[in-house]
């Protein structure tokens, strides 16, 4: 890389050479020392830094303003954290609150309610995409329809979907 940079100076004017160029030869050493560049990535430290910078409300004491405020977001983060009944004032809501409560994100708000057998439903359905489940998923149709003879085939699917979860909970569990 210092060849080809030497070589091009011969032929491009000083102004071509600005520090992007001359961190090639670095980056050039950082691979050759540190392997591939994604994994010593600096943008994580970038993007704290430009945190910490928010943080700087006086310019001619930094040093003071960022331990300042640091500590005032974490007595914040605490307190959203451990006190149940906190309003809070002045704190964005996170988008994703609640979402595993079934609250929505569009529109109103309002509280999503899910029946029980949807959740089975869909319970079934991740098992049945699961290829470590499969041979589990064989066994336990096999069984249903072994001690539902007389049944249609779409009662005996019903059944395994609703019964599957509970079966294997038993058989892992007991």
């Amino acid at each position: 890389m210092v060849q080809y940079l030497v070589n091009f100076e011969m032929v491009f004017p000083p102004l071509f050479f600005n520090i992007v160029i001359h961190l090639l030869v670095h980056v050039a050493k950082e691979i050759n020392i540190l392997g591939t560049i994604f994994l010593h990535d600096m943008v994580p430290l970038e993007r704290y830094m430009a945190v910490l910078k928010k943080y700087v409300h006086n310019r001619s004491r930094p040093e003071g303003c960022i331990p300042k405020d640091y500590g005032t977001e974490e007595v914040i983060e605490f307190c959203v954290d451990f006190i149940d009944d906190l309003s809070l004032i002045g704190v964005p809501m996170l988008c994703h609150d609640g979402r595993l409560k079934g609250k929505g994100t569009l529109g109103k708000k309002s509280n999503i309610h899910i029946s029980g057998s949807e959740i089975r439903k869909a319970n079934f359905i991740v098992l049945q995409n699961s290829s470590l489940v499969a041979p589990y998923m064989d066994e336990h149709m096999n069984i249903v329809r072994s001690k539902n003879l007389g049944k249609s085939e779409a009662w005996i699917t019903r059944h395994h979907i609703d019964s599957i979860v509970v079966w294997l909970r038993q058989k892992t569990h007991g």
